[in-house]
Parts: C-alpha cells; sequence; structure tokens
C-alpha cells in the first residue's frame, strides 16, 4: 500500500503511525492494503474554506473532506488540523484522537459510507468505532 501523506500545517503522528492507521481501516472495510493507495493532507482553515467553497459550494471550512479516486487510487482525504484542534477540545479529548477520526471518516466515504439519513448516520459511526476499537477515542455522539 502506497499511503501518501503531506503536512501542509503541523499535526501530530508520523507518516508510519497515518500508513498503520489507513492499513487498519481497508483491512476491516475488506480492502487489500497492498494493492490500494490512499493520499491523506493535513491542511489549515483557510485552504479547507476554499476547497469546500470549490467543490461543495459551502463557504466555511469543514473538518475533513475526501476525493475519489480510480482504480488502485481509493483517493484523497483532506483534514483540517486546526478546527480538528477546536473540535478535540469541545469534546475532551486529544488532537491525534480527533484526527484519527477524521481520517477513518474520510476513508468511509472514499470507500461508499455517508450519513446524510439516520441510519446512514448510526451504520457509518458504528464502522468507525469498530476500526478505531482499542484507541483511546471516545465516541462523539449525535455527529
Amino acid at each position: 500500500m502506497s499511503c501518501e501523506v503531506a503536512y501542509r500545517v503541523r499535526a501530530p503522528h508520523t507518516k508510519a503511525r497515518w500508513t498503520r492507521l489507513v492499513n487498519a481501516a481497508l483491512k476491516t472495510l475488506h480492502h487489500n492494503p497492498a494493492t490500494t493507495n490512499v493520499s491523506l493532507a493535513f491542511i489549515g482553515d483557510r485552504e479547507m474554506r476554499a476547497l469546500n467553497a470549490r467543490f461543495r459550494n459551502q463557504p466555511q471550512t469543514t473538518d475533513v473532506l475526501s476525493f475519489p479516486g480510480s482504480g488502485r487510487e481509493l483517493g484523497e482525504v483532506l483534514v483540517a488540523v486546526p478546527l480538528a484542534r477546536r473540535q478535540a477540545r469541545h469534546y475532551g479529548h486529544p488532537l491525534g484522537d480527533e484526527l484519527d477520526l477524521l481520517v477513518v471518516h474520510g476513508l468511509l466515504h472514499l470507500v461508499g459510507y455517508d450519513h446524510h439519513r439516520l441510519a446512514d448516520r448510526r451504520r457509518m459511526e458504528n464502522m468507525e468505532q469498530r476500526i478505531l476499537r482499542g484507541r483511546s477515542l471516545v465516541q462523539r455522539s449525535g455527529q
């Protein structure tokens, strides 16, 4: 598996740590990590706001965006670190845990999960927790 990681702002964890998380998530989702490429980018609020406006017509920052790829390229997950930091403070857990959740959330979007309907949101939250089980992340209900 190739896991490209770009740090456009400071974020915790090393590329190896992110690769392990992505690899574990792909295995749980029954994707072969050996033949799947994923890109992660940790960006600032300004860049995220511009991307969200351009691709979703929503001119505000969001915590995570996913852009599907094709073939071996599963796609790209972009995470707004400053917003993630604020959310971590709000929910009372470490920034690393919030970033883990957002990376997994983005990966789930790449493989077809969504949260527009309540049942879909519950299904997605359950899979997030299944992937993150064993980590220190506390569940964020009602998201």
